[in-house]
């Protein structure tokens, strides 16, 4: 991070686009669990619900330590 001279750096907050980007990313992880879901169920293909069904937990976690702030 970058500061000029003279200036107070103790109360600056640094900029983060990852925060941003992880949602995106999740959200998008949410979109391709549900099509692993109507995949395996279209194809009869039980591993791809079970998969789609454990990232469809796992976002729902990530998204309950975001908003909850549980972490």
């Amino acid at each position: 991070m970058r500061y000029r001279e003279g200036q107070d750096v103790n109360g600056l907050q640094p900029e983060s686009l990852t925060d941003g980007v992880s949602d995106i990313t999740v959200a998008y992880t949410l979109i391709m669990a549900f099509i692993f879901i109507a995949m395996g169920r279209y194809g009869k293909q039980q591993w791809l619900v079970f998969w789609g069904i454990m990232t469809v937990i796992a976002v729902m976690i990530y998204y309950a330590v975001s908003w909850f702030d549980l972490l």
